[in-house]
């Protein structure tokens, strides 16, 4: 099972807007990992290996790309199931 397989991603490559992801959440993460290592979003960016619109769009609570979230996950130390709203880490969430 892949990591990324919670993260929908429509017919015309665009994100769902009901992802299961907490975005804010995330934001909070990578903004608290990112000034505590003293790291600039470019700096974050390049060591992450994304472009750094995606770590902004991320800073800011937005969605930075299936890609992008993964690689930001991996560069903050973190899970990415620990994102995951409280609804779907609980089995509650409907699949359609």
């Amino acid at each position: 099972m892949s990591r990324a397989s919670s993260i929908k991603v429509s017919a015309d490559g665009r994100k769902s807007r009901n992802a299961p992801v907490d975005f804010t959440l995330f934001a909070l993460f990578l903004e608290a990992r990112r000034i505590h290592r003293g790291k600039s979003p470019t700096r974050v960016a390049r060591e992450a290996d994304v472009e750094v619109d995606a770590v902004f769009r991320a800073a800011r609570g937005r969605d930075p790309g299936t890609d992008e979230f993964l690689a930001l996950c991996a560069w903050i130390g973190e899970e990415p199931t620990l994102f995951l709203k409280k609804e779907v880490r609980h089995g509650q969430a409907r699949c359609l």
